[in-house]
Formats: structure tokens, C-alpha cells, sequence
């Protein structure tokens, strides 16, 4: 069950990447005040407009020799167009699904109310997983929801106060 959420999870992602390039490309496009068409008669005959229109909407992937033809038109490199990481809305996503992952080593700075909590739940968490004791221990988005109705606080709140005192491991 967790590697179909996860594949869930990995599969939203890159479909939400492909539609942030598809918009990149659209912007590239429209800054150019070109149409459609006229991008398919600048690559020659290589596009035509249902297929640029699909790369724009995200619902269709580009291949590298596709990418290139387009980086060539736009005048601008294929990382250009690639780079979207970088976008708030794409950094949301990821965060609000990628997992956490816990330093246990460092739990020692949390007070014994703190972190009693936290280690019973982990220590839940490896016998249920039989993960022998390690210095990281992933929990999910719904552990952490989980472990925050034990605190009484919300799941954002509890992540950013593990974050303060060095119990979560960057990403």
C-alpha cells in the first residue's frame, strides 16, 4: 500500500512538472507573439498545432531532440525551459508530499515531554516496519498528522518546530 501511494505521490508530481513546462513554454511562446502556428511553420514542418498545443497543456512529454527544436525558436537554452523547480507552486507541492525524515540521534534536544511522544510513535514505526534503529527514520505525511493531533498542535506547526531544533533532516 505505501509504494502505491508513493507512486502516486511521485506520478502527481511529474505530471504537475510537465504542466509547469508546458506553461513555460507558453509564456516563451506568447512573449514572442507567436501562435501556434507560426511556431509549427518556424520548425519547418517538424510541429503541428495539436502537438505544441499538448506540450503546452502538460499532456503530452517532450523528447530531447523535441526540446531542442523548441529551446531553438524560443532563442533560449533547453534548461530554460526545463527549470521549474525553482517555482514556488512546484516547491509546494513537493513539500506538502515528500516525506520526513527524522534525525534520531538528534531527539536529545527535544525536553523528555518533548520527545516522548516522538520516540513512542518511532519506535512504533520500526517494530511495525522492522527497521532496526538508524540514524534517519522517514515518516509520512500522515504520521506526521498523526503525531500532531498527539501534540495538539497543527501537522505545519510540529514540522516547523522539529525543523528548529534539528530533528528533521533537509530534504
Amino acid at each position: 500500500m505505501d509504494e502505491n501511494i508513493a507512486d502516486q505521490r511521485r506520478a502527481e508530481r511529474e505530471r504537475r512538472y510537465a504542466e509547469l513546462v508546458g506553461e513555460r513554454l507558453r509564456r516563451l511562446r506568447l512573449d514572442r507573439n507567436l501562435s501556434l502556428q507560426e511556431v509549427c511553420d518556424r520548425s519547418g514542418g517538424s510541429f503541428v498545432v495539436s502537438t505544441l498545443s499538448a506540450y503546452e497543456r502538460g499532456k503530452r512529454s517532450l523528447s530531447l531532440e523535441r526540446l531542442h527544436q523548441l529551446a531553438s525558436i524560443y532563442g533560449v537554452s533547453p534548461v530554460t525551459i526545463l527549470d521549474v523547480e525553482d517555482e514556488p507552486e512546484f516547491q509546494l507541492a513537493v513539500a506538502a508530499t515528500a516525506p520526513l525524515r527524522i534525525r534520531l540521534s538528534q531527539l536529545e534536544r527535544l525536553t523528555p515531554e518533548e520527545r516522548r511522544p516522538l520516540e513512542t510513535y518511532l519506535a512504533f514505526l520500526r517494530e511495525l516496519r522492522g527497521d532496526p534503529t538508524r540514524d534517519l527514520l522517514t515518516i509520512r505525511k500522515d504520521d506526521l498528522n498523526y503525531l500532531s493531533g498527539l501534540y495538539g498542535v497543527k501537522p505545519h506547526a510540529l514540522r516547523d518546530f522539529l525543523e528548529r531544533q534539528g530533528v528533521l533532516a533537509s530534504h
